[in-house]
Formats: structure tokens, C-alpha cells, sequence
């Protein structure tokens, strides 16, 4: 601002001498201050100036002032303050869209990083239901098949047969994850294509934990959806709570797995007898909270503790989901 009076001052001593270029000094000290001021300076000193040689050339037309001249430089100094607010403007613009596009990487980078923790999430989720589950199974059936195996030599090999037959799934079931994590889906991974676990492999995993010992009993009611991702929720529901219950659930005398499916909502428990054992931190853990991610994507709630009258339950529900096949 202060260039800027110098030069005006400088423009009405010099306004009529031969090739002053006061005028080109004034009009680029205006440009600057629209660029580099607000809009409101920029006019307020386009108006000042402006002014300042109507004035002079109005009041005072023998001076050297010129009406005409005085014009002509308004219209010179008009041109430059309107230039600089252009510049100003477009400015002001570019650094808007280079703050827009910086916020949207950054957004990009946390929808991301936001992602790959869901898929770690879904990974570890499926890793602890598949490891945990068959070896829980495999390490009972050895144990009980070593117990056995000298007076009983026929059951022995009938548990180490149930043994290969668990592991057997189990790698079934990773080669399948792998296979979901390869995204060309190569000939290497041959058990990739193998379906899901679905409500219909509910009976065959209760009989595996019966045939290992637990006194289970299957109950079902009503048609399960057709939906895979919510058949996988459940069967993977009831395949941790008998885990639990192999696991952890002391001299149960009866563990049962209860599925009822209706228009309305989809229950699925898991309920034991015993007396829980003092459980390490995944009883609690990785594996009720890998439950309860499951139920949540569906918009179902879980509920796992222990009975009033003891022994422990699970249970799981889920509402009709919008367009889903259940509903009529």
C-alpha cells in the first residue's frame, strides 16, 4: 500500500512530462495489490486513485492534469487492478484444488488403511475359527486315542481316522481362504473352489464333536436363508461355541446347538451344562469377539455367558436383512 501512494504521488507530479512512466508504476502497484491483498483494498485503492486525478483535473484544469489524459490513465489503472484480482482469483482457485485433491489422498490413504485392517480383521477371524477349532479337535482325539489305545485298539484307530479326517478339513478350509487371497486364482490351490461351510454342514460338525466326546444334540426349526455369507456366519457361530464347550465346558452332561429360522429372525445358540474352567483369555477373547464381528456385519447381536443355573451359552441373533430371501 505504501508503493502504492509513492507512485500515485509520483504519477500526479509527472503526469505531464514526456515518456513518464508514473502511470505503468501506479497501475503495477495497483496489480500487486490485487493479488496480493483483498479484493476490498484492490477497489478501495482503484477508487482512491481514480479519484485523486478526477479531482485534480476537474478543480484544477489549467494544471498539469489533463481531463482526458486522467481518463485514459483510469481506464490503465482499471485494466491492471482488474488483471490482478484475476490472478488473485485464479490463484486462490488452484491452491483450493490442491488443498482438495491433498484431502481426498489423505481420505483415500485412511479409507484404505481402514480396509486393510477389516481384511486383517476377517483374515485373523477365519484363521482362529479354522486353527482353533481342528486342532481343539485333533489334540482331543489323539490324546483320547493314546488312552485307549491299549485296551481298545479298534477305537484308537477309529479316533486317529476322525483325526486325519479333522486335519483333512482344516487344510481344505485354508486352501480355500488362501485361495480367496490369490487373486489369480491359480491351478496351485485346487481346494480354493471347495464351497463354504453352510447350515447344511451343521450336522457333520456336530457329529465330529460328539464322536470326540461332548454329548451334543442338534436342533433345528424353519428354512435357512440362502444367502452363503450369513450360512457361513452361522455355521461358523456354532462350530467356536462347541469349541468353547470342548474346550472349557467341565462334566457337561449335555451340550445343545439350537437353529430357528423364521420371517421374523434368525436365532442360533450354543448351551452346556458344565462348569467353565478357568479359561485363558481367548475364551473371552479372539473368539467371542471373532463371533460377535460376524453377527455385527449382518446387523445381529450375540450374547455369550454364563447361566444362572450353570454352564455357559451362546446365542446369536439376526434380523431379516433388506431383500433377503427369508423375507415374505
Amino acid at each position: 500500500m505504501s508503493s502504492l501512494a509513492a507512485t500515485a504521488g509520483i504519477m500526479l507530479i509527472t503526469f505531464s512530462v514526456p515518456a513518464s512512466f508514473a502511470t505503468v508504476a501506479t497501475a503495477m502497484s495497483l496489480y500487486a495489490v490485487g493479488v496480493y491483498r483483498s479484493a476490498r483494498h484492490a477497489v478501495l485503492s482503484l477508487l482512491g486513485t481514480s479519484a485523486i486525478l478526477l479531482v485534480a483535473a476537474a478543480l484544477q484544469p489549467l494544471s498539469m492534469v489533463d481531463l482526458g489524459q486522467a481518463v485514459q490513465a483510469i481506464a490503465v489503472l482499471v485494466i491492471a487492478t482488474l488483471i490482478g484480482l484475476n490472478v488473485r482469483t485464479r490463484r486462490r482457485y488452484v491452491s483450493a484444488l490442491v488443498d482438495r485433491a491433498d484431502r481426498l489422498m489423505r481420505e483415500r490413504e485412511h479409507l484404505a488403511s481402514i480396509a486393510a485392517a477389516a481384511e486383517r480383521n476377517a483374515i485373523a477371524r477365519e484363521m482362529h475359527d479354522i486353527v482353533a477349532h481342528g486342532l481343539a479337535v485333533m489334540i482331543s482325539l489323539a490324546h483320547g486315542s493314546a488312552e485307549i489305545a491299549s485296551t481298545d485298539p479298534a477305537r484308537a484307530v477309529q479316533a486317529m481316522r476322525q483325526v486325519a479326517e479333522t486335519g483333512r478339513v482344516a487344510v481344505t478350509d485354508m486352501r480355500r481362504m488362501l485361495g480367496v487371497l490369490n487373486e489369480g486364482h491359480t491351478g496351485e490351490l485346487a481346494g480354493a473352489a471347495v464351497p463354504s461351510p453352510a447350515v447344511g454342514d451343521i450336522a457333520d460338525l456336530v457329529e465330529l464333536f460328539r464322536s470326540a466326546g461332548l454329548p451334543v444334540a442338534l436342533q433345528s426349526a424353519g428354512v435357512p436363508p440362502a444367502d452363503p455369507g450369513i450360512q457361513l456366519a452361522i455355521y461358523r457361530v456354532v462350530q467356536e461355541g462347541l469349541t468353547n464347550a470342548f474346550k472349557y465346558a467341565r462334566a457337561a452332561t449335555a451340550v445343545t446347538v439350537r437353529t430357528e429360522f423364521s420371517p421374523q429372525t434368525i436365532v442360533v445358540s450354543v448351551t452346556d451344562d458344565g462348569q467353565p474352567e478357568a479359561a485363558p483369555a481367548d475364551h473371552a477373547g479372539r473368539g467371542v469377539a471373532g463371533m460377535r464381528e460376524r453377527v455385527a456385519l449382518y446387523s445381529g447381536t450375540l450374547r455369550a455367558g454364563p447361566l444362572t443355573n450353570g454352564g455357559w451359552s451362546v446365542t446369536a441373533r439376526f434380523p431379516p436383512q433388506d431383500g433377503s430371501p427369508w423375507q415374505r
